[in-house]
């Protein structure tokens, strides 16, 4: 499920295992809001059981680092951290992110973690 808060907030709940085509369509919408605008994304990773080696390799070909302001997983498992962290490295090492952009991605575990993270998030963008 995704929900976009404007001006800049993308919400997204995912269960289970993600297929490729859902894969697919979700890199076309981040693609749809991050060239006109980068933005934030909460993503909850709660329900999610695994992600594929197919997704990972999808989502470090095709999605770009640049569209995001950056990204908090809520209730992600340390298998999920590694691979949210791995796509970011693997995209600095191949030269399609700056290495500043190795610090996009947070961690919380709760919903209400998440808000107060992204009110930090956007308060240290706009000073």
């Amino acid at each position: 499920m995704l929900r976009f808060e404007p001006p800049d907030l993308l919400w997204a709940e995912f269960r289970g295992v993600l297929s490729l085509e859902e894969t697919k369509r979700l890199v076309d919408v981040y693609r749809e809001l991050g060239t006109s605008r980068p933005f934030y994304m909460v993503a909850d990773l709660r329900e999610v059981t695994a992600i594929p080696e197919e997704l990972r390799r999808y989502l470090s070909e095709h999605a770009d680092t640049k569209w995001l302001q950056g990204v908090i997983y809520v209730g992600a498992r340390l298998a999920h951290r590694a691979v949210a962290k791995g796509l970011l490295i693997a995209a600095w090492l191949i030269g399609r992110a700056e290495k500043s952009e190795l610090s996009k991605a947070h961690f919380v575990s709760t919903h209400a973690q998440a808000q107060e993270l992204l009110a930090r998030l956007r308060g240290a963008t706009s000073s």
